[in-house]
């Protein structure tokens, strides 16, 4: 004795149109997120804003010699604006209240400095015993004297800032291992 009945076909049917209309409804939700990340979000635009600075610094330190858009100039300003208001660009990493006073990388270094701390990277500490990358070196700067967040490796306020060291470095003409004249 059989029980099995198989569906009718109106039932097929019915069944056939709901999967179709899920499909199409999946598409339509993918399409619109495409639509409004496009014509709306500024937050998926690739800009940066131009703070004070910016254009004599990429004047003294020829930035425009690498074109006048791209991404290793907008990469190269992010660093700059990064290294000079970091409270605003990497707040996350600094924990400093807004009494404590001017808290970016530029209150402790130099451009030229961190160019010099890129070419000398990637060697043996001798207090840690063990090679430490300008990556690390930049990090360790955001959870000790910034007192913040320590950021990954990957992440663009310490890419960035790698770039700008290398713009500023290129610029300075410093090769790997360049001392810095103390006169």
């Amino acid at each position: 004795m059989n029980l099995y009945r198989p569906p009718s076909l109106t039932t097929r049917c019915r069944d056939w149109m709901g999967q179709q209309w899920a499909v199409i409804g999946g598409v339509l939700v993918v399409v619109a997120i495409i639509v409004v990340a496009h014509r709306s979000a500024e937050v998926f635009r690739v800009t940066t804003i131009e703070e004070p600075g910016w254009e004599a610094f990429s004047r003294a330190h020829a930035v425009a010699e690498f074109g006048d858009d791209g991404y290793f100039v907008r990469a190269v300003q992010h660093g700059y604006n990064l290294f000079f208001y970091t409270e605003k660009y990497a707040w996350r990493f600094t924990r400093k209240r807004a009494g404590d006073g001017h808290n970016s990388c530029a209150s402790c270094h130099t451009v030229e400095q961190l160019a010099y701390a890129f070419v000398n990277s990637d060697r043996e500490d001798p207090a840690l015993q063990r090679r430490v990358s300008f990556e690390e070196r930049v990090m360790r700067c955001y959870a000790g004297q910034m007192d913040g967040f320590v950021p990954t490796r990957y992440d663009p306020a310490v890419r960035d800032l790698r770039i700008l060291a290398r713009m500023v470095a290129r610029h300075l003409n410093l090769g790997e291992g360049a001392l810095r004249d103390e006169t």
